[in-house]
């Protein structure tokens, strides 16, 4: 876990969680909704030309950098540390990437679709719906050592996601609704999915080089992520098939060079010096330094005071975030599984004040699991500051208040609770003023500032007696949100532990919405009408207090273009820098 990051200033994962950075045993598909990866040409990019990208190549080394710890875990299938993550994706790509158009396909020749007959949704020999994709990989796609990559590699990294004994979650995006993989020939092979999946919710595994890592894990399963050459010897060319391969490793800086046979755009320079400070006061460092050309903040108040204090130097860039910032709450707390209780917490919060000043306005307050800048997004019932309704809330309730303004119940029980968080922007200023706001409609609340937080805990309500401060992505879709909310996925030994609901949270019209978009299939209305009913139902229930989406900023050295995306001003892949003309 990241302890560096915040949860204001992330853009996105799907599926599992964690506290503050909203990243866990995910593999991002959907390119961190534009935090490092929106893989589209944009402006100048498009047009820069091969002698210019020559000239940018003999320039000079471009530098970036990420938080965390070193030594960076390189391995596709292991790693949950954000900044490992975002490291990893200079040197290796899913097979599948979210470009302006959709989906696009990498590896293969194309994203599989019903149009062509390469997508089929059928009844299996029990009657359960699946669907079959068929991919073809290109002919052309090489690791960096020039080795062709094959089915022989989908085979093994299947091998290893399921044989090993690893104990992968099912939320695991990797492997979140692939039910099985099967090798046609050397370039064929069928991904088998549970229910009905569309174009655009589907997911392959990122490859490993079977030329190289079979033979260790054929030898020792049970150690081979340890005796991996991406942890022995991770300069090794073939491990890689991004546009840079790791050359070699110096202190806490990764020194990368371009991968020649990278089959996506050629980047403009053949260098790239990616630092890996361990928090963000060495990162702040780095940069005042001079050391860093290109970087993405992870919380909104270093990057705002970098972008005031650097500005004749960098360029500042502001993009809305889809990390959803909000409170989680323990439904087995008698007192805040009262839905009554939920919404009188949420009119006492003037969430609009508190975006002003937390993120000097540069953030959208969160009405439900969408924002206003995603696809599907709809609009749902609003909980705007008021505390009248608050107040009648809680009476009803039997929340009555004593001579000193706090509530009880008729049996004497305190309104109290208690707010845990982590001491990452934005939650030691934010959380105090939570309270305040509650304490002005009778209610007590205990702050715990905690280092350890975890989401990741089958004890998570015993941990965790009352709010958690959280943020979260739907990297996956909205469909993600079936594993942290749904009734059926809380783990437990009657499931096999199976899903990330660890808060207990049982609600029949939010089960029903889900089960609702799980069967809604790929037609357009149907499926809007489904997002829109999972919204409505997230709003109407509170399963979570929501409260902001943030921002993202990036910052770019003045001398380079193409660091962002020219729509949406969220950082744009490494290809797709290159030296100012």
């Amino acid at each position: 876990m990241d302890d560096s990051a915040s949860a204001s200033a992330y853009p996105q994962t799907r599926g599992a969680s964690l506290f503050d950075i909203g990243f866990s045993r995910v593999w991002p598909r959907h390119a961190f909704a534009g935090l490092v990866i929106v893989c589209l040409a944009i402006g100048a990019s498009a047009a820069w030309s091969d002698q210019a990208r020559a000239a940018g190549k003999a320039e000079s080394v471009v530098s970036t950098a990420v938080i965390g710890s070193w030594p960076v875990d390189l391995h596709p299938l292991q790693g949950d540390e954000f900044g490992h993550v975002m490291a990893k994706r200079f040197v290796n790509r899913p097979l599948l990437e979210a470009g302006p158009g959709g989906l696009t396909c990498v590896y293969c020749v194309s994203v599989p679709s019903v149009a062509d007959g390469s997508l089929r949704t059928v009844r299996d020999s029990n009657g359960t719906w699946i669907t079959i994709a068929r991919y073809i990989m290109r002919p052309d796609v090489r690791w960096a050592d020039g080795v062709a990559m094959t089915t022989a590699d989908v085979a093994f990294t299947w091998d290893v996601l399921t044989s090993t004994g690893r104990g992968l979650a099912d939320s695991d995006q990797r492997i979140i609704n692939v039910k099985s993989i099967q090798v046609i020939d050397e370039r064929r092979f069928d991904v088998v999915y549970t229910g009905s999946a569309c174009s655009d919710q589907l997911s392959v595994p990122p490859l490993l080089p079977a030329h190289l890592e079979k033979p260790i894990w054929q030898s020792n399963p049970a150690e081979y992520f340890s005796n991996s050459l991406y942890r022995t010897k991770p300069g090794t060319p073939g491990l890689y098939s991004g546009p840079y391969r790791v050359v070699a490793a110096d202190g806490t800086t990764l020194h990368l060079e371009e991968n020649i046979y990278w089959p996506g755009q050629k980047p403009a320079y053949g260098k790239v010096d990616l630092l890996v400070p361990a928090n963000q006061a060495a990162l702040e460092t780095a940069v005042r330094a001079g050391k860093v050309d290109v970087f993405t903040t992870l919380t909104f108040d270093v990057g705002s005071r970098l972008a005031r204090d650097l500005a004749n130097a960098y360029n500042a860039f502001y993009a809305p975030s889809d990390f959803l910032v909000h409170l989680k709450v323990n439904f087995t707390n008698p007192i805040l599984s009262d839905l009554r209780v939920r919404k009188a917490l949420l009119f006492s919060l003037n969430r609009d004040a508190l975006v002003s000043s937390v993120l000097e306005g540069k953030g959208t307050v969160a009405q439900s699991l969408l924002s206003p800048f995603m696809p599907g997004y709809a609009p749902v019932s609003r909980y705007p500051f008021n505390l009248t309704k608050a107040n009648q809330l809680l009476d009803v309730a039997g929340w009555v208040r004593g001579r000193d303004g706090m509530r009880h119940n008729i049996s004497g029980v305190p309104l109290r609770f208690e707010l845990r968080y982590r001491g990452n922007h934005p939650w030691p200023q934010l959380a105090p003023r939570l309270a305040e706001a509650w304490q002005a409609v009778g209610a007590q609340v205990d702050l715990v500032e905690d280092a350890a937080l975890s989401g990741d805990a089958v004890d998570t309500t015993q941990r965790y007696s009352g709010l958690v401060g959280f943020s979260q992505s739907l990297e996956g879709g909205l469909e993600a949100a079936r594993f942290w909310f749904h009734s059926t996925m809380i783990p437990n030994a009657a499931n096999g532990k199976r899903g990330n609901n660890y808060f207990a949270v049982r609600i029949k019209t939010l089960d029903d919405a889900l089960d609702h978009l799980t069967q809604a299939g790929c037609a357009v209305d149907p499926r809007r009408d489904a997002l829109t009913e999972v919204q409505k139902a997230y709003a109407d229930d509170l399963p979570a207090l929501p409260l902001w989406f943030g921002t993202v900023i990036t910052l770019a050295n003045k001398r380079i273009d193409g660091a962002v995306d020219a729509r949406t001003f969220a950082s744009a892949p490494v290809e797709y820098w290159h030296p100012r003309l």
